[in-house]
């Protein structure tokens, strides 16, 4: 019996996700009719549970990370500390039936007032190093996975429309100071989105280098999913169902 299958997108699509209208799913394309389901933020035992149940006649959107072998013994694991859990759960309850009357006589033995311990809260801050800067320019590179500039990737501060791209050379200086904790999006074609959290310095000018490797590569096009293995329910698999 098979205990793995691998997932794969043997003609990728080069339609833009970014511009598909949104399902619950992923996105629908209008190229060729079919809703394009997003695998990208998936991990790998929730893409096991959901080709366990499907054959793969889909289109999927993939990091290139994803597209590899994978082991069942991954979700058969998960589902043995799930039984295990329930089991301990079981247990504990029958013990706690078993003593619940010894806990109440004591309770009603017991008439010493309940003293409870406030921790201080009015000690003064302690403050390590310099004062910091509220607003910073934030400049920097973007790099491919050889080290090379990449240039037209769109540099967007999260949840605006405020916004810039990088030059022939990659450089970018972004438009407007930027606040603390202030996340930018970084976004190229074939790749997954990155993003860059701005964090406190004693400057006003922070320069950054983002770099975009193998592993942030999409691909999208329709799923391939070979030697998958599907067993009858076993045991632990039945006693899980009791509780869903």
């Amino acid at each position: 019996m098979k205990n793995s299958f691998s997932i794969s997108v043997q003609e990728p699509c080069s339609e833009n996700f970014d511009h598909f209208s949104k399902t619950r799913q992923g996105g629908f394309c209008n190229s060729c009719q079919k809703e394009v389901i997003d695998f990208t933020k998936l991990s790998d035992e929730q893409l096991i549970q959901h080709f366990e149940k499907d054959n793969g006649k889909t289109c999927g959107r993939f990091m290139k990370s994803q597209l590899k072998n994978y082991s069942l013994m991954i979700h058969n694991d998960s589902n043995k500390k799930i039984v295990s859990k329930g089991l301990a759960l079981m247990t504990f309850s029958l013990l706690s039936l078993c003593t619940v009357s010894n806990l109440q006589g004591q309770e009603v033995a017991s008439n010493e007032p309940q003293v409870k311990i406030a921790a201080a809260t009015n000690a003064a801050p302690f403050v390590i190093g310099e004062i910091t800067l509220d607003k910073h320019t934030v400049t920097g590179t973007v790099l491919d996975q050889d080290d090379l500039p990449l240039g037209g990737v769109n540099v967007v501060l999260k949840g605006t429309a405020e916004g810039t791209q990088t030059d022939f050379d990659g450089r970018f200086e972004f438009p407007i100071p930027l606040d603390v904790n202030d996340i930018l999006v970084f976004s190229y074609i074939g790749y997954g989105k990155k993003e860059h959290k701005v964090t406190a310095s004693e400057t006003d000018n922070q320069d950054i280098t983002i770099r975009f490797d193998l592993s942030d590569i999409e691909l999208m096009g329709e799923v391939v999913v070979g030697g998958a293995y599907k067993s009858k329910r076993n045991i632990f698999q039945k006693f899980i169902a009791l509780f869903k």
